[in-house]
C-alpha cells in the first residue's frame, strides 16, 4: 500500500509541477478534461504545426487541430494498447498495436477502421513509403508487409544472419523488433532486442545485420549490445537508433558503420532512451525513461541533457517534430508537451 500511495503522490506532483511551471497555459475543468494522469501515451504524429494525433494505452486516440489547446477523443474500436502511428500523407495513416491490431484512416485521423493482419503478436513499429507500400514489426521477430494499403498483409519472421555462434543464436533467437523505417521503396532498417540492426536494399526481400560495427569501446560481445527501441533516418545515409543504457547509435553511411554518440553529462544516463530524432541544422533530440531528454545542438559534437523548464517524473516514449521549430513529446501520466521554438521552451497540453 505504501508503494501505491507513493506512486499516486508522484502522479499528482508531476501534473502539479507541469501546471505550476507554466501558469500561462489555460487550465481545463476536470469535467471537460480529456487527458488524465492514468493515460499512457506511446506515440504522436504531427501532420501540420496545428494538427497532431496521439495514441496510447487502452486504445486511446486524441486529435488536436489547434496546436494542443484542445483535444478530441477519437473512437478507435479497440481497447488494446496502440504503440505507433504513421502517415503516408496528410489524410492516409496507420496505427499498430497490441495483439496484432492495425488501424487505418483515409480522412486525416477523424475515423479509423480495423485491418486484418493475420497475426496476434504485439506490433510495435510501422513504416509506409506511400499509400500502398508498408511494413510493420513486432514481437517474436515478426515482420509484416503490405502492397495494397493494408487490405492484405503477409507475415514472416525476420531471419538472423549466420554469423552468430550456437550459444549466441540460441540466446537471441526470435528477438523482439521495436522499430522500422523505410526511406524509400528499397531501403529500410529494423531495430530491436539484443542490439539488432537489420538493413534491406531490395524492398524487404532480404535483410542483413549491421550491428557488429558497434563492437568495441567497452562492448565486445554481441549479446552485450543494448536493445534498440527506435530508429530514425533522414535519408538513405544518415540515421540514428536509441536504446538501453541511454545509448544512441548513429550512422552516416547507410549503416555500413555505426558508432555510439558521445555525451557530455554531469551524471550518466542509466535508463533507456526510447526515441531519437533529427530536428534540423544538424541538431537532434532523444527521449526516454525517468524523464530523460538529451539534445545535440547545431555544430556540437556531444549530446547534453535538455532543459524542459519543468520537472518530469515519468517516462517519455516518443518525440516528433513537424518543422524544426514545432515539436511534441508524449509519455506517461497523460503527458503531452509542445514546443514552437525548436525545443527552447516546452508547454504542457492539459486537454
Amino acid at each position: 500500500m505504501r508503494g501505491q500511495w507513493r506512486l499516486h503522490v508522484l502522479m499528482g506532483l508531476a501534473v502539479a509541477a507541469l501546471a505550476a511551471c507554466h501558469a500561462e497555459v489555460d487550465d481545463v475543468s476536470l469535467v471537460e478534461r480529456k487527458i488524465s494522469i492514468a493515460d499512457k501515451f506511446y506515440d504522436i504524429k504531427a501532420t501540420s504545426p496545428d494538427r497532431a494525433i496521439v495514441v496510447g494505452y487502452g486504445g486511446k486516440i486524441l486529435l488536436t487541430e489547434n496546436g494542443g489547446r484542445s483535444w478530441e477523443v477519437i473512437p478507435s474500436g479497440t481497447d488494446r494498447a496502440l504503440y505507433n502511428i504513421q502517415f503516408a500523407d496528410a489524410e492516409t495513416g496507420w496505427i499498430s498495436g497490441q495483439d496484432g491490431v492495425m488501424l487505418h484512416t483515409a480522412d486525416g485521423g477523424k475515423t479509423w477502421q480495423r485491418e486484418f493482419t493475420g497475426t496476434a503478436v504485439y506490433l510495435f513499429g510501422i513504416s509506409f513509403v506511400d499509400k500502398q507500400r508498408g511494413w510493420a514489426v513486432g514481437d517474436r521477430a515478426t515482420m509484416l508487409e503490405t502492397r495494397d494499403g493494408g487490405q492484405n498483409w503477409s507475415v514472416r519472421k525476420l531471419a538472423q544472419s549466420g554469423s552468430l555462434n550456437a550459444e549466441q543464436a540460441i540466446t537471441s533467437q526470435d528477438p523482439v523488433l521495436y522499430g522500422v523505417q523505410f526511406v524509400d521503396a528499397q531501403n529500410g532498417w529494423v531495430v530491436g532486442e539484443f542490439g539488432k540492426i537489420f538493413h534491406t536494399s531490395d524492398g524487404g526481400a532480404t535483410f542483413k545485420e549491421q550491428q557488429e560495427s558497434l563492437l568495441g569501446d567497452g562492448i565486445f560481445d554481441v549479446l552485450d549490445l543494448p536493445t534498440f527501441f527506435g530508429v530514425h533516418f533522414q535519408n538513405a545515409n544518415e540515421g540514428m537508433a536509441a536504446g538501453l543504457d541511454g545509448k544512441i547509435a548513429r550512422t552516416r553511411d547507410g549503416g555500413n558503420t555505426w558508432r555510439f554518440e558521445p555525451m557530455e553529462l554531469e551524471y550518466p544516463i542509466v535508463d533507456p532512451l526510447f526515441a531519437a530524432e533529427t530536428i534540423g541544422n544538424g541538431s537532434g533530440i532523444a527521449v526516454g525513461a525517468a524523464g530523460e531528454v538529451v539534445r545535440l545542438d547545431p555544430g556540437a559534437s556531444k549530446w547534453k541533457r535538455a532543459k524542459l523548464g519543468m520537472e518530469v517524473l515519468t517516462w517519455l516514449r516518443a518525440v516528433d517534430f513537424v518543422t524544426p521549430d514545432n515539436g511534441w513529446i508524449v509519455g506517461g501520466f497523460g503527458l503531452i508537451l509542445h514546443t514552437q521554438d525548436g525545443g527552447k521552451t516546452w508547454l504542457p497540453s492539459l486537454g
